[in-house]
């Protein structure tokens, strides 16, 4: 049995297809849905991430592979790859309406 609660406000919905992607590990989906949690201004900043976790570096770092490697994910680096580093967070991948 899955007991939901009715929502108004502070609420995360999220496509199904992300949140049960069988190549993604839980961690993964786990990043994934808190990252989809943020407003679409948000900018994802790994040592935020970091912070705001119980896994440490090594494990976030990992998960955000996994969403790389599987699309969720644009990773941009500029010049400065500390500062500069730019990530785009996608719900669906975009190669998944192909």
């Amino acid at each position: 049995m899955i007991v939901k609660a009715r929502h108004t406000s502070d609420f995360l919905q999220m496509n199904n297809s992300a949140a049960q992607d069988p190549a993604l590990s839980w961690a993964a989906r786990g990043l994934l849905a808190c990252l989809l949690s943020f407003p679409p201004t948000w900018e994802v900043r790994l040592t935020d991430l970091i912070k705001r976790g119980p896994d440490g570096r090594t494990r976030t770092e990992a998960a955000m592979n996994e969403l790389i490697k599987a699309g969720y994910v644009k990773k941009e680096q500029g010049e400065n790859k500390r500062k500069d580093t730019k990530y785009t967070v996608f719900e669906v991948p975009p190669w998944a309406d192909e």
